[in-house]
């Protein structure tokens, strides 16, 4: 609309201007490149004097992009809630014992390890704090449902004594050469054995080298963790490709043990190996110690546990290194559950299933004192434009206008071509029929100028 008003009026003040004036040829090819919003014809040229109201409306028409413009503060984009229709779809099993489910340990019969690419999720899923991206088996919009049999760390701090000398020797109220540990993970029994059932203490201490430390930040405590098994029922969700997962967890029961043959001499389950496996990857991520060794001559840190890079674990970016531990059983419980749902990426066989295909429509809205901004400009100038049409029309339009050559020269002409012009459009009567001989020519029509002329003149009837 902004652009077909412009165009109206541009092209009714360019008939005007060429109807009001005498012009050379130069003179109206000058204004027919200003019509067509040319910009060195617009502004360096003798349009300027010529049409200059057409020059100047002309000028104005280089505002209509603004009408285009979208400031970005005015524009606000939100999803709309979302429609979700049940579907048909294909998902993992989540079946850690399924005959088709990738090896989790090694050992063969008996547990003697877990694999490198458990390792490398379960590290994943640790580092980050976080699961790993899933697979998208439904697409990119889309939830299921799933439940898995897996294990998880059941930790109780009730009368807990960790054994002697596993957090240190430092005394914070008596400072002096010795070993500040803040943190310390050991087995209750021989890590050689290999043995998924088997719980393992843990200490944290909140401190730095620095003496005295602000211990009201952070947590501090000492707890035993059994591993256990447990149900976990995970919903994953897809929104335009970026995950989002719950769960809720449940303890099923003991760990199954799975590092030798049972009183009947009967080898550990398929479901005792994998989840064995998958325990020792995780525990192992939690075993060793963190701890600094101060004496008169140099501080010797000591750093043998992955848990330096846990999610719970705050570390100063200061001259001195400071531990400062969130929520950490909360942390433990939540590694397990990472490290379960990572293992989802693993080849555990397909299964059918109902999943939630949701359709999300994004929302699109706009300030308004910022969108009116630039289209209240552009309005503005086609509002005024438009108006200008309208009168330049009723009032200069003129009757029965073509494109023929004939009504251009006469739009067109100057004084030696008046003669021509009446006998087509004075009053409707050919007086003479100049059309049919009279031969014209570019040439020049004196002044130094070039324009339409003839070969003979004409005297206009009286």
């Amino acid at each position: 609309m902004l652009a077909a008003s412009l165009a109206f009026v541009i092209c009714q003040l360019l008939w005007f201007s060429t109807r009001r004036h005498y012009l050379t040829v130069d003179d109206i090819n000058n204004l027919y490149l200003v019509e067509r919003r040319d910009i060195i014809s617009t502004i360096f040229s003798t349009a300027v004097w010529r049409a200059p109201l057409l020059v100047i409306i002309t000028l104005i028409s280089f505002l209509l992009p603004i009408a285009a413009v979208f400031t970005p503060a005015s524009l606000s984009v939100t999803t709309a809630t979302p429609h979700s229709t049940p579907g048909t779809c294909t998902i993992t099993t989540g079946d850690f014992s399924s005959s088709s489910a990738a090896a989790f340990h090694q050992g063969g019969i008996l547990l003697s390890g877990f694999t490198p690419t458990v390792q490398k999720l379960a590290e994943s899923a640790f580092y980050g704090g976080t699961i790993v991206p899933l697979p998208a088996y439904c697409g990119q919009n889309c939830t299921y449902f799933l439940s898995v049999d897996s294990f998880t760390f059941s930790c109780q701090t009730k009368n807990v004594t960790l054994p002697e000398g596993q957090m240190g020797t430092f005394d914070p109220n008596n400072p002096g050469p010795g070993v500040q540990t803040f943190w310390n993970a050991t087995l209750t029994g021989s890590e050689a054995d290999h043995d998924p059932t088997m719980p393992f203490y843990v200490g944290w201490a909140t401190g730095a080298t620095v003496v005295p430390f602000d211990s009201s930040v952070g947590s501090s405590g000492a707890a035993l963790c059994t591993p256990m098994q447990a149900r976990y029922d995970f919903k994953i969700q897809k929104t335009n490709g970026l995950q989002a997962v719950w769960y809720s967890t449940t303890p099923t029961g003991p760990m199954l043990v799975a590092a030798e043959h049972n009183s009947a001499g009967q080898q550990p389950s398929v479901k005792a190996l994998q989840l064995g496996g998958l325990a020792l990857a995780t525990r192992e991520l939690l075993l060793g110690s963190l701890s600094v060794m101060t004496n008169p001559v140099e501080i010797v840190w000591s750093f043998n546990s992955t848990a330096r890079a846990a999610s719970f674990l705050g570390m100063g970016y200061g001259d001195q290194a400071q531990f400062i531990w969130g929520d950490v059983l909360k942390g433990i419980e939540q590694t397990a559950a990472n490290v379960t749902a990572s293992m989802l990426n693993m080849n555990l066989g397909m299964q059918n299933a109902t999943c939630m295909y949701t359709q999300a429509e994004l929302v699109y809205s706009y300030h308004q004192p910022n969108l009116w901004a630039p289209y209240g400009i552009a309005l503005f100038v086609a509002t005024t434009a438009l108006i200008a049409g309208i009168v330049i029309f009723l009032r200069y339009n003129p009757d029965n206008l073509t494109t023929s050559f004939t009504d251009t020269v006469g739009l067109t002409r100057h004084r030696d071509l008046d003669a021509f012009a009446q006998s087509k459009h004075g009053d409707g009567i050919r007086h003479r029929p100049i059309a049919h001989f009279t031969k014209f020519k570019l040439g020049d029509v004196g002044s130094e100028y070039v324009g339409y002329g003839s070969s003979e003149k004409w005297e206009l009837d009286t």
